[in-house]
Parts: C-alpha cells; sequence; structure tokens
C-alpha cells in the first residue's frame, strides 16, 4: 500500500472520528442545557399551577373534581387572561384558548399528587389512584393552602423526562444541524488532508525516482530544496550523497587510471628488457638481470604500498599499541634526515617543547611512516638552501603532537583538501622518481586517524607548508 493511501486513510479516520466525537460532545451538552431549560420552564409553570390549585382546594376543600378542573383549564386559563386584559370574558380575545399557540402553551401534562402521595389528577389519564414515590413527588411544586401543603403539582419534564411536542422538534432539529455541520466539517478535513498528503508523498516520489536514477547510472537531475521541512532536508541530503557519489565515482575512476599509469611503467620496463635478452639486444648477463630485479622490486613496493593504504582505510589494521615517546621520534627522524638534508643543503631544525610528558599510546612503527613521509614530502619540494623545521607541540592538556613546516612553495588552498587523496601529486609533471606515487601522505592520514587523532595543512612562516599531526596525550 503506497505512503498516500495510507496517509489519505488515517487522515479520514482521524477527520471521521474528531466529526463523530464532536457531534456526540456536542449533542449531548446540548441536549443537557436544554433539559435543564425546558425543566426550568416547567417549574416555573408548576408555580404557577400551584397558585391557582391552591385557590381551587381552597374553594373546594377536596382533590375529588380535580380531574375534570383540569380537562377544563386550558378554557378556564383563557377566560380568566382575556378578562383581566379585557375586563370581559371576551372569547375573541388574543389569548382565546382556541388560537394554536396558546394552546401549545397550556398542552404541558399535569398531574396532581394529594397529601397522601395519591394522584388525584392527570391530563393524560395514565397514573390516576397510583402511589407516586415521594423522591419523584419532591420534584413538584407544593400546593400551599392557608400555609399548609395539601398536596403537590408536577408539570411536563417533572413527570416524564422525554422530551415532546415543540421540545422534541427542537432537539431534533439541533440533533440534524449538528451532523450536518460536523459531516461538512469531516469532509473538508479529508479534502484538505489529501492536500496535504500529496503535498508531503510528491517530494518523496521524486525522491524515489531519482534514486532510481543513480541505481541506473543515468544522468541526475538535482532534487528541489524547498523550505527547512525534514523532506526538504531529506532531499538536501540525498543531493550531498550523489554529489559525493560522483566524486568518490571519479576519484575512482582516477585512481584506477593513476594505478594502471604506475604499474604499466615498471611491467613495461621489465618486458621490453626479458623481450631484448630474448632477442639478443640485450646480453644475458647478470647486470642485465640486475636491472630486471631493480623494476620487479619496485613493483613489489607498488604492490605493497597500495595494500598497506586498503587495510588501513578499510579498519582492518592493526595497531600494536604501546608508550611511544615522541621526544625519541622527532629526535630519530633528525638523525635519519640529516644526511639526505646535508647533501641537497636544506637546513634541518628541530624545535623542542618543554619536559612535560611527550607521550602517546599508538603503534611507534606507524607514527614513524607518519613522521617520515612527512618530512620526505617536504624534502622533495624544499629547494637547495632551504629550511625544513620540525616542532613538537605539547601546549593542549588533552593532545601533543608535532608539525612539519618547510620554505618550499607551498600548497594552494583549493589544493589541500586533496593531498590526502590517492595518487594525488601537486605538480603533475613531476615523475614518480622525482615526485613520488602520492601515496605517501593518504597512507600518513589514514594511520591518523587509526590513532584517533588528526593532520591538518596550513601556510607555513617559513614560506611553503605546514603539516600538523595532533594525538590524544598518554
Amino acid at each position: 500500500m503506497k505512503l498516500k493511501f495510507r496517509l489519505t486513510l488515517s487522515f479520514l479516520a482521524v477527520a471521521a472520528l474528531g466529526a463523530l466525537l464532536s457531534f456526540y460532545l456536542v449533542r449531548n451538552s446540548s441536549e443537557t442545557l436544554f433539559r435543564s431549560f425546558v425543566f426550568s420552564g416547567d417549574s416555573a409553570k408548576a408555580k404557577v399551577y400551584a397558585r391557582l390549585l391552591g385557590e381551587y382546594y381552597q374553594a373546594e376543600g377536596t382533590w375529588t373534581e380535580a380531574q375534570l378542573f383540569l380537562e377544563d383549564f386550558p378554557r378556564l386559563f383563557s377566560d380568566i387572561a382575556n378578562t383581566k386584559m379585557h375586563g370581559s370574558r371576551d372569547q375573541g380575545g388574543i389569548l382565546a384558548y382556541t388560537s394554536t399557540p396558546f394552546m401549545d402553551l397550556l398542552s404541558d401534562r399535569i398531574v396532581i399528587v394529594d397529601a397522601r402521595g395519591v394522584i388525584v389528577a392527570d391530563t393524560a389519564k395514565q397514573l390516576i389512584g397510583t402511589v407516586h414515590p415521594w423522591t419523584h413527588i419532591s420534584h413538584g411544586i407544593p400546593i400551599v393552602v392557608d400555609t399548609k401543603s395539601e398536596g403537590t403539582v408536577l408539570v411536563g419534564s417533572m413527570i416524564d423526562s422525554s422530551l415532546t411536542g415543540v421540545s422534541e422538534r427542537f432537539l431534533s432539529d439541533i440533533t440534524r444541524s449538528l451532523a450536518f455541520s460536523t459531516s461538512i466539517a469531516a469532509f473538508l478535513a479529508l479534502l484538505l488532508g489529501i492536500l496535504f498528503a500529496a503535498r508531503i508523498t510528491k517530494p518523496l516520489a521524486n525522491l524515489a525516482q531519482a534514486t532510481r536514477i543513480v541505481m541506473n547510472g543515468k544522468v541526475y537531475i538535482p532534487l528541489a530544496e524547498n523550505g527547512d521541512s525534514e523532506i526538504a532536508e531529506l532531499s538536501r541530503s540525498f543531493n550531498e550523497m550523489t554529489a559525493e557519489i560522483r566524486r568518490l565515482d571519479a576519484a575512482k575512476k582516477q585512481v584506477i587510471a593513476d594505478s594502471a599509469h604506475e604499474l604499466r611503467t615498471p611491467v613495461t620496463l621489465i618486458r621490453g628488457m626479458i623481450e631484448g635478452m630474448i632477442d639478443g639486444v640485450y646480453p644475458l648477463d647478470v647486470s642485465t638481470l640486475k636491472s630486471v630485479h631493480e623494476e620487479t622490486i619496485r613493483l613489489s613496493r607498488l604492490i605493497d604500498t597500495l595494500r598497506e593504504l586498503e587495510v588501513i582505510e578499510s579498519g582492518e589494521l592493526k595497531l600494536e599499541r604501546d608508550t611511544v615517546n615522541l621526544h625519541e621520534m622527532t629526535s630519530k627522524a633528525m638523525t635519519l634526515f640529516a644526511p639526505s638534508a646535508a647533501q641537497k643543503s636544506i637546513s634541518l631544525v628541530l624545535k623542542k617543547c618543554d619536559t612535560r610528558a611527550y607521550e602517546v599510546w599508538g603503534d611507534q612503527f606507524r607514527l614513524d611512516e607518519v613522521l617520515y613521509n612527512i618530512i620526505s614530502n617536504a624534502m622533495k619540494y624544499t629547494p637547495a638552501g632551504g629550511t625544513i623545521r620540525i616542532e613538537e607541540l605539547n601546549e593542549d592538556d588533552k593532545n601533543v603532537g608535532f608539525s612539519v613546516g618547510d620554505s618550499g612553495p607551498g600548497i594552494a588552498v583549493s589544493e589541500r583538501s586533496r593531498v590526502f587523496e590517492r595518487f594525488y601529486r601537486i605538480d603533475k609533471s613531476r615523475s614518480t622518481e622525482s615526485g613520488g606515487r602520492g601515496l605517501g601522505l593518504a597512507i600518513a592520514s589514514e594511520i591518523v586517524k587509526a590513532h584517533g587523532g588528526s593532520i591538518e595543512i596550513d601556510a607555513s612562516d617559513l614560506g611553503g607548508a605546514l603539516f600538523t599531526v595532533s594525538l590524544p596525550r598518554l
């Protein structure tokens, strides 16, 4: 089931539930309030009836003829009302009992209960002679004659809570109106839900289509990134992912091309020399075989270096950790590179830090490899008469490290993010012999990351590049 359909069903369920709940609550509240209103009206009528019935009992002294009195009550009340308003018993008055509105006002059911609790009169003629419960009689209005209660009168809802006549029609009209309004509200909510579901699912559908395009290797058009919602954030992330995939794909192709180029040179030399020996071009002696052997060694080193980098990047590198004293490491590097620096007339300087603990928990061999690769890189690009400075860094409470700066041509800002890529050489014109294979810094970067550290490139105050390595303090 598609997300759009599921969302539509969810909105439908919510709209229906909300409509039913609203209808139920408003309907019950309206009925409760209306019943309270009807009871208040019946109570007011009962008070009027109680005074009239009190006058009747005072005149008759008994409830024997009370039923006949109630049956004739609408006509009598109309006569009384017209007499008070017109001074005569004119049957043509505006309150004539034959008029429908007035008869509706006098159509309420009336019950008279005597002092014993026996019903002596009932306009519906259903309860005459029965004994009414006192809990029910207490809802009525006492009929008081000379300060003595001679009975109780109950009107309409005091007798039966069921609504009748105008009251029933009014509540039915309210029910129909509520049902219609809640249905319209639910329908509008459903329409808005459908539009909202379409608005949510359209970007997701575009994303699914874009995913299929990328999967099939076709030309990809970036998704729209409108707004700052989660969907827009997902589109941005997808665009970033596809951009990174394209970059990695291009890098992969470049690595393959560079690897093929690096492998082709020694393989071509070996093949040429062997074919030359077969054809008699080169003599089959120790000197020629030695040249072939040197090329096989170079080819083997390249393959080993690639394999080493692959192991490091895949997380399979096993570090033989121990306490590593960085003072000893930098001093050893100075001793190792001093002859090469002197041969190229390069000044190799070591700037030591204070005597505080300058140790890390790491692999001595791998950290030596990092430092040697960085110094070797500096040696390649520092001209004769230049300077290479190794500086120990021990100023942070959490990290220690070292930096290597040189007075070479430096590295442009646009190139700094790529110097740790495989086979990347800043000077593309340099040969493998003079410029290296472009793997040393890539290996150094991965080793530092494996130790939980970082390596950064900046401009050195000597004029060239500055490589800074930071490692967690022991």
